[in-house]
């Protein structure tokens, strides 16, 4: 889809909000924001960057409605004016991205797209607000073997394009096999790029000289220990819970993907004779295993975030992995013996992938 992007100046008088009032927790809600004679879909970033500009949280629109507190801080507040950006699909429908101090610096979509063409970005994708890009490192490639599966390095970068936070950069492995992008999505893989006033340059300087041989040593050896550790109870819950909530694309069949999930790790309830796992404690989960490794978990998430699942929902399964080989896990180097891990996981029936993202 193609987007077309419009930045301006506006004070918080001028934003002018249709709300309605939820009867079940009173709290009022948006649901479509006029600026300037133009009506667009607030966004997540919008509001979390509007509650961090003026020191508020959600919770006020519980009390108030939005005409009421937009109109209280442009009162109080001696500088409400902000730099915004409305984001426009191909159907004409406007998304309000954040709204930011004009005084930082921002680069637009397509000197970003450029940026990301001249150093070799692949997989480049845009989802409210962020390009997202992959890359090979200063260093190359590097391809190594962990027990049997080749691996390459990569990182991805997420850039901003409305202006709020900074560009990051994640720690990535690419899975030959089956090319599969596993994506550190955690602080201990995370670095941010710091800006100055061009920010163009400051991106371009990150992409060509990017590299992190103590963060790479770090996930491998996070995945090494994936391959000798039994997945818990809890982590395969963790990831069951996000599938069920996952955008798949066009065609995807969760049913069928649960399957798939059942096959891997087993059937958890038939196994241990319970209707409801979550009715065991969380340190009961910890320690039942199921019938897979972590490494399946990983590349599980990994095969359907990148092949399988919508933009939102594949960040999603991403930052499962990063907050799963971020800390220890549950049954760390209880498996032993070598094993053979599958190619893939998700069977036709369960997801007709989009050709697009293959």
């Amino acid at each position: 889809m193609r987007w077309s992007f419009d930045y301006g100046y506006a004070n918080l008088a001028d934003f002018h909000v249709d709300a309605t009032r939820e009867t079940h927790t009173g709290k009022s809600v948006s649901r479509r924001i006029e600026l300037h004679g133009r009506s667009a879909v607030p966004t997540r970033r919008f509001w979390k960057s509007l509650f961090m500009r003026f020191g508020i949280g959600d919770t006020v629109f519980r009390y108030f409605d939005h005409a009421e507190v937009f109109e209280r801080i442009s009162q109080k507040c001696a500088d409400d004016r902000v730099r915004y950006c409305i984001a426009t699909d191909e159907e004409g429908q406007g998304r309000l991205l954040a709204v930011t101090n004009p005084k930082r610096p921002v680069i637009s979509y397509h000197e970003v797209n450029d940026l990301v063409a001249r150093f070799d970005g692949r997989d480049v994708t845009y989802h409210d607000g962020i390009v997202t890009s992959t890359h090979t490192p200063r260093g190359g490639e590097r391809p190594f073997d962990i027990r049997g599966d080749r691996f390459e390095h990569r990182f991805m970068m997420e850039t901003p394009v409305d202006g709020f936070r900074h560009p990051k950069i994640y720690l990535s492995f690419l899975r030959q096999v089956c090319s599969n992008g596993a994506i550190g999505y955690g602080r201990a893989f995370r670095s941010d790029v710091s800006l100055g006033k061009d920010i163009g340059h400051c991106i371009a300087r990150a992409l060509d000289s990017y590299d992190n041989d103590e963060g790479y040593a770090a996930l491998r050896q996070r995945f090494e220990s994936a391959q000798t550790s039994w997945a818990s109870v809890r982590e395969c819950r963790g990831l069951t819970k996000l599938l069920e909530k996952t955008g798949l694309t066009s065609g995807g069949d969760k049913e069928h993907l649960k399957r798939d999930f059942h096959r891997m790790s087993g059937n958890l309830n038939e196994m241990y004779g319970l209707a409801n796992l979550d009715a065991l404690s969380q340190k009961r989960q910890r320690v039942l295993p199921s019938r897979c490794k972590v490494y399946d978990l990983l590349n599980f998430a990994s095969e359907v975030a990148t092949h399988h699942s919508q933009p939102a929902a594949a960040q999603g399964l991403q930052a499962f992995i990063g907050t799963l080989i971020s800390d220890e896990y549950d049954m760390e180097g209880t498996a032993t013996g070598k094993d053979e891990f599958a190619d893939l996981f998700v069977s036709s029936n369960s997801v007709l992938a989009d050709p697009a993202l293959n």
